[in-house]
């Protein structure tokens, strides 16, 4: 059964007639008669009832009903909105997700106890007999978890409640299933039960997040001598709905009058009960024709008029016209006997006494479409542009030299830093806004592998819901940006349609003197200013960890997430956490904690941050001059430049300092070497272990690993046979397996850590394989 349309919010009437005359003091009482629709006492069209834990963030006109969290409840609501009606729900309890913007689906009830306890509702303060239709939606965790319904004429196996579309904050009758129909007992009740997700008598948990109730109303339409009205009877008709009536006089007579629940509504040739909430009566009375007269209605060209042609009118009648634009088009002009009476979409003659006409013309609809741009950049067309309703129409942006696109927003939303927009089809006015910056920034989203990320983010994964000792990423966009962040875990709420709150980082082992939380910026100049945005992420803003980052002081700030970031985030969506300069290496730092403060034994957590780095600063210092001249090494002259060898043991000074080498010794070639290694259940695995320069975050290059650092480049490769060197696939050895290849070997320096690399395989399955690591 389709779903019934979704009625309007408050009762009224919509009275198209034909061929008869309503006076004023008849059009009085029909408003008097209408605003008596809204005294109290009557039943509501809609039941809708909000299953939830907490009676917050409710979509207007739904009655709240709760429940015990996690426990078990019986509801029962009383009057429902006033309306007369009472529900009652037994053995159930309530759970909620947490997201205010999905109003239904955000909480709901479930079958506690499952089949230990009847699940059963009741409706009652019907009038026996009397039909009423329910429909249901699933709720917190998914249209799978939907529970089984049982209800009137659906039979002993039920029908799953499912969540059709998306609800959003204005959910409709469309979103719901439609569970069945069921008839009143002598009580004035209808009841039904809740079962598992897998079916009725099923030992699963199955849960709801609403119940929209229909009771069916009766309206009784009767017709006097001399003509008809369709249909008759006693007409049922689902509350909510509207319901029309056509009077139609036999041929020689016309409309006298109609009445409504007994008052007059005028001579009208239909009658129209909008959003229907009560029992209602329609009665039609004709009288013999006397005089007529003709009223020539005529539309020009994307329009149309209603009723049209030659209208017959009986002497003192009133006649409503309707003007109707054809989409994108507008009203032009009305003229009535030839008199402009404006571009009104609605006209009525009254009390006829004489033939008239009435023509419309109309003329194509246009809107306007405004562009604003900053500094330092263009977009063509500039200013407003008025565009023909249907029509497509694009702009083109262009940053300045040694600018970008920051950032374009469309109606106030975010697109993204896109150099073009287009709309397919303007069927209103627009607003299109765009801002330019010479600044580098860093998008950052912290994701499980494998998840979506927003456009022009760049994505840095983590172990799911375990530590991860270092996620990195390298060669941030090109930029020659490096970035590390410790013990963290990751994890995914699986609403992907938020890039940004979705998923994140959390600090893995809670306090941060159980593990440190500490993430890196490299590639800077040295002193350049940097700030840092971040926003929380995927259990809420009150989880938001305290980041501490250049001058937000040591308590540090929060991670909140500001309005609604979708699926284009805006700078606007995150925290400012504060300003650093990058230290004589080119390096910021900052760390995450406790959602409570900074070391604090509780989860934090942040889905994103943004770096914008300020141009300045100056070239970062390169520690190999220093590494050359000072202790023990005291190299001078020829023997400090990096091709060096003053310890002729074939390895270059730069090699050395590399590798964690001595130049001085040569016995010293820098810690580095292969071993055969057992990772996980693989044994026999070929890797290789360097001392690196500790800022050297690796990332993938082809099928190398690459590394910029100290003004040198790490590539680790590896090749089937001496010639062909980069063909095998090299990754990175991580975690508990790197641990385990590294134990037994020397301790670096300060300044350099190990890494271990690996290839694909095993030795028993590869004749030949070599890894190598390059220095430039």
């Amino acid at each position: 059964m389709k779903p019934a349309s979704p009625p309007r919010e408050n009762p009224a009437y919509l009275i198209r007639r034909h061929g008869a005359a309503l006076s004023y003091g008849l059009l009085l009482t029909l408003v008097l008669a209408a605003l008596a629709l809204f005294t109290p006492g009557l039943k509501a069209a809609m039941l809708r009832l909000d299953f939830t834990g907490n009676p917050v963030n409710i979509a207007p006109g739904w009655t709240p009903v709760q429940a015990t969290h996690l426990g078990d409840t019986m509801v029962n609501v009383p009057d429902i909105a006033g309306s007369g009606y009472n529900f009652t729900f037994g053995h159930v309890a309530t759970y909620d997700n947490g997201v205010p913007a999905q109003p239904l689906t955000r909480s709901g009830f479930y079958n506690f106890g499952r089949l230990a306890n009847s699940h059963d509702f009741v409706l009652s303060g019907l009038t026996p007999g009397q039909s009423v239709a329910l429909y249901a939606c699933a709720a917190w965790d998914g249209n799978g978890a939907g529970g089984y319904v049982v209800y009137g004429d659906n039979a002993p196996a039920g029908i799953q409640a499912q969540t059709l579309g998306n609800p959003g904050t204005n959910p409709t009758l469309e979103n719901f299933t439609f569970i069945g129909t069921a008839i009143a007992d002598e009580t004035g009740a209808v009841t039904g039960s809740l079962h598992g997700r897998t079916g009725a008598g099923m030992d699963s948990e199955g849960q709801v997040g609403a119940f929209v109730f229909l009771p069916t109303q009766t309206i009784t339409a009767s017709a006097g001598e001399n003509g008809t009205i369709s249909p008759a009877g006693a007409v049922g008709v689902t509350a909510g709905q509207n319901q029309e009536f056509t009077i139609t006089a036999n041929s020689g007579f016309h409309v006298a009058d109609v009445l409504v629940d007994g008052v007059s509504v005028g001579a009208v040739g239909t009658y129209t009960f909008t959003a229907v909430n009560a029992d209602h009566t329609i009665s039609a009375s004709f009288a013999a024709n006397t005089t007529l007269y003709t009223i020539n209605a005529t539309a020009g060209a994307n329009g149309s008029i209603t009723p049209s042609g030659a209208v017959s009118a009986n002497l003192g009648v009133t006649l409503p016209f309707t003007i109707t634009p054809d989409p994108g088009y507008e009203i032009a002009s009305v003229l009535v006997d030839g008199i402009p009476i404006g571009a009104v979409s609605a006209h009525s003659f009254v009390n006829v006494t004489a033939n008239h006409t009435i023509s419309a013309s109309f003329a194509q609809k246009t809107y306007d479409i405004e562009a604003i741009v900053g500094a330092n950049g263009s977009i063509s067309p500039a200013g407003t542009s008025s565009v023909n309703h249907g029509e497509a129409f694009e702009y083109f942006i262009t940053a300045a030299e040694g600018y970008y696109v920051a950032e374009v927003l469309v109606d106030g939303i975010s697109v993204g830093p896109v150099e073009s927009y287009y709309f397919p089809e303007v069927t209103a006015d627009h607003t299109v806004e765009v801002s330019f910056d010479n600044r580098t920034r860093l998008y950052l989203d912290f994701t499980t592998a494998g998840s979506p990320t927003a456009g022009g983010w760049t994505a840095v994964s983590a172990n799911y819901v375990t530590n991860t000792p270092l996620a990195s990423v390298g060669d941030i966009n090109g930029l020659g940006h490096g970035f590390s962040f410790s013990n963290v875990g990751s994890y995914d709420n699986n609403q992907t349609w938020e890039p940004l709150t979705r998923s994140g980082f959390y600090t893995f082992g809670a306090a941060a003197n159980t593990h440190p939380h500490v993430f890196t910026v490299t590639g800077m100049n040295a002193g350049q200013t940097v700030s840092l945005y971040a926003c929380s992420t995927w259990d809420g803003n009150t989880a938001g960890g305290y980041v501490v980052f250049g001058d937000s002081g040591p308590a540090g700030v929060k991670a909140w997430t500001n309005g609604t970031p979708g699926a284009n985030p805006r700078l606007g969506n995150l925290t400012l956490i504060g300003t650093a300069v990058s230290d004589s290496s080119g390096k910021v730092s900052g760390s995450l904690h406790g959602r409570n403060g900074v070391d604090t034994t509780v989860e934090g957590q942040v889905g994103a941050f943004v770096f914008i780095m300020e141009q300045g600063g100056t070239p970062p210092v390169n520690p190999y001059p220093g590494w050359a001249s000072s202790p023990p090494n005291n190299l001078t002259d020829d023997d400090a430049l990096p091709g060096a060898d003053p310890d002729f043991n074939g390895v270059s000074n730069l090699l050395e300092f590399a590798l964690n080498g001595s130049p001085i010794s040569g016995s010293s070639a820098g810690l580095s070497g292969g071993k055969l290694a057992t990772l996980g259940t693989e044994t026999g695995v070929m890797t290789f272990t360097a001392a690196v320069r500790s800022d050297a975050i690796f990332s993938v290059d082809g099928n190398r690993m690459k590394a910029s650092v100290d003004g040198m480049v790490y590539t680790v490769e590896a090749a089937g046979d001496l010639g062909d060197w980069g063909g095998p696939v090299v990754t990175e050895v991580t975690g508990a397996d790197a641990t385990a290849i590294q134990a037994g070997l020397p301790d670096p320096e300060a300044g350099w850590i190990y890494k271990s690399f690996r290839t694909s395989g095993t030795a028993a399955a590869n004749a030949r394989r070599f890894l190598r690591v390059v220095v430039e």
